[in-house]
């Protein structure tokens, strides 16, 4: 099992799981069974589990979110505090009350968020109680008794733990909560398969890099430290969107290959609220004497901000901040994706998902990062082209036209290559889907900024597409 799901069970998801799944997950093995675990734990709890939607896990979002905000002691994150736990379990009190401090005995009423979340201030001094008591439409209907309160006592440091009265044992309540969420406890497949490759989270797991994307994102920089980023868009043959986004490093830059970092990225919305969050441990592979990390980051049709980092030990390397628009792109459509310039595409040789970063059908092609060649290698272009038209062969019939247009110091350059019949080869996994691309030899090449310029013409179709792409060559 990679790293993108090794953490999964070890987050507020963990509150949730009954010993059975705990059991369960500890005996998986790939990221396949991992992903199909998950989207069954999910289903198990949907109230409609007929519909995509999971209105659960919304709420488990929403409830981690203000657990997060509220409930951090400054070493824990607030959704894995006791306070956490119980909120994620039971929702918020009917009623909060508190004993033992000053700022404990004055306690105000929960404040109630749009989503049910409650704030509870801590106490300052010695030690306190403070009782969340649940009844009224604040009991949940999978606790069968008819009102019950929860107490937590702390000694001054913000440590707030859970403790038992001769009332109310609070592990039993919430064991009850654990087994009364599950809705669908038969249910043996989901019935609405997640595509994305993780879970989607929206607060970080590491709260010293938490700190420093608060701090990087308050500031006026848009990057900071080495790394080229490269994001394009895509879709899956089932219709999910996604972006791929790839970090380069160039040689030189204090980077190397095999250096163990978390790839980081931060999505908000248009509102500017954050809507996805990952962390994966990785390490960086080398291509050529640079090196990169990419991924996919399944996202709906709309305009984004995203932060892409690097980061180690909780100090962020390098980020690029950047806007990023998804549009709503229709696998069964004639298309063709953007254009990617690379000095490295190879072979796949094992199987891949649908949203694996900037692999298509079996073949990995590396987008150079920095767009810069040397005159000794080849430069790739690469296009992505879905569902063109095709002949009575059954074939789709493609020509393509280049121009590269430079500036060096020797003066202009312009080099037209007439128009000709393209090899579209056949992409695994999607019924019409080609790969159109060529290795062009920068062989004596005058170092220099040049533009190449690709025209694609599906001649079944009458369709035209015209790209094009910035690169530099470097001496020797």
């Amino acid at each position: 099992m990679s790293g993108r799901y090794a953490d999964w069970a070890n987050g507020p998801v963990h509150h949730l799981m009954t010993k059975e799944e705990i059991r369960q997950w500890k005996t998986i093995g790939s990221d396949q069974e991992a992903q199909a675990f998950i989207d069954l734990f999910w289903a198990r709890r949907d109230p409609t589990p007929d519909t995509p939607r999971n209105e659960f896990r919304e709420e488990f979002d929403a409830r981690v979110k203000i657990a997060d905000d509220q409930f951090s002691n400054g070493r824990d994150r607030g959704a894995m505090t006791d306070r956490g736990r119980v909120l994620i379990l039971l929702g918020p009190p009917y009623r909060v009350s508190g004993s033992g401090s000053q700022q404990a005995q004055g306690m105000s009423a929960p404040v109630v968020t749009p989503r049910g979340g409650v704030s509870v201030p801590g106490p300052i001094g010695t030690r306190a109680r403070q009782i969340w008591m649940y009844a009224h439409e604040r009991k949940p209907k999978y606790i069968p008794r008819s009102d019950f309160s929860i107490l937590f006592e702390d000694e001054g440091v913000e440590e707030w733990q859970l403790a038992a009265t001769q009332q109310t044992k609070p592990e039993i309540i919430l064991q009850e909560a654990v087994v009364g969420l599950i809705v669908s406890p038969k249910l043996t497949k989901a019935p609405f398969v997640t595509s994305a490759a993780r879970v989607r989270r929206t607060t970080f797991n590491d709260l010293l890099l938490d700190a420093a994307f608060k701090k990087f994102r308050s500031g006026d920089q848009t990057t900071i430290g080495p790394a080229n980023l490269t994001w394009s868009q895509f879709v899956t043959p089932e219709g999910q969107n996604f972006v791929s986004a790839q970090l380069y490093a160039p040689a030189g830059s204090n980077i190397s290959a095999g250096q163990k970092v978390t790839f980081f990225s931060v999505v908000e919305n248009s509102a500017g609220q954050i809507v996805d969050i990952d962390e994966t441990a990785t390490a960086m592979v080398a291509s050529g004497n640079d090196v990169y990390v990419d991924k996919s980051v399944p996202l709906e049709p709309g305009s984004y901000a995203a932060t892409f980092g690097l980061a180690a030990d909780g100090r962020i390397l390098s980020a690029i901040r950047t806007g990023v628009k998804v549009e709503a792109l229709d696998p069964a459509a004639s298309s063709i994706s953007p254009l990617i310039l690379s000095n490295n595409v190879y072979p796949l040789k094992e199987a891949v998902g649908p949203t694996d970063p900037f692999t298509f059908g079996g073949l990995k092609v590396v987008p150079k990062g920095d767009a810069l060649f040397t005159p000794s290698g080849d430069l790739w272009y690469f296009v992505e082209l879905r569902n063109p038209g095709t002949t009575e062969q059954g074939t789709p019939s493609i020509t393509t036209q280049i121009d590269i247009e430079g500036s060096t110091p020797k003066g202009p350059v312009e080099l037209r290559f007439p128009m000709k019949p393209a090899n579209a080869a056949k992409l695994q996994g999607a019924k019409e889907w080609y790969a159109v691309g060529l290795a062009i030899p920068l062989e004596g090449f005058v170092p220099g900024d040049y533009t190449i310029k690709v025209r694609i013409v599906d001649t079944v179709l009458g369709k035209n597409y015209n790209l094009e792409k910035h690169f530099r060559v470097r001496g020797l």
